[in-house]
């Protein structure tokens, strides 16, 4: 996957369901979509957790200021 940022992955999956709520995918299209849609699920994932150990380091190297 190429460098996106959260918001970048979150705005391409939001048209990714709207695409798919709007039925009017072929059986390929959709496919292609959902597995697009996973990679992006993983990356925020991803993502959230990195950022939450962060903010958890951060706040403890600043409780022992």
């Amino acid at each position: 996957m190429e460098k996106i940022t959260y918001t970048e992955a979150l705005n391409r999956l939001d048209e990714i369901m709207n695409r798919v709520q709007n039925g009017k995918l072929d059986i390929d299209e959709l496919s292609g979509m959902l597995k697009e849609a996973q990679q992006l699920v993983q990356f925020c994932r991803n993502k959230l957790h990195s950022v939450d150990e962060e903010v958890k380091t951060l706040l403890e190297e600043t409780a022992s200021l």
